[in-house]
């Protein structure tokens, strides 16, 4: 048993005797084979779960995406075409400007700024 060139011998003769076939060792083998079999499925069923769950939240984000809020500007107050003032203050903006005032057929007066 001391000599090393016995020892792989030995092992060889252990491993094909004739009771491999029918004996403890097939019935080893067998479980170990199930055993690994078992082990191959759980994780085929759990790595096809996953992708089927990432798939989902995947698709269900895509689908189900809110659409985007069109937002409306600001309601901005109507501003008037024209501003009512004073005499004063009409004035004011003319200072020492000409002012041509030309009445029309309806009644009403233009006010025309004339350049100096």
């Amino acid at each position: 048993m001391n000599n090393k060139s016995e020892r792989p011998d030995r092992l060889l003769a252990e491993t094909l005797h004739d009771g491999w076939d029918d004996g403890p060792g097939a019935a080893f083998a067998q479980q170990a084979a199930a055993l690994a079999r078992r082990r191959r499925r759980a994780r085929q069923t759990l790595v096809a779960a996953g992708t089927a769950a990432a798939a989902t939240l995947v698709l269900s984000g895509l689908w189900l995406r809110p659409e985007p809020v069109h937002s409306l500007p600001p309601p901005t107050a109507a501003v008037p075409a024209y501003e009512v003032i004073s005499d004063e203050q009409l004035l004011a903006q003319l200072r020492d400007r000409p002012l041509l005032v030309l009445p029309r057929e309806n009644g009403t007066r233009e006010f025309v700024l004339l350049d100096r």
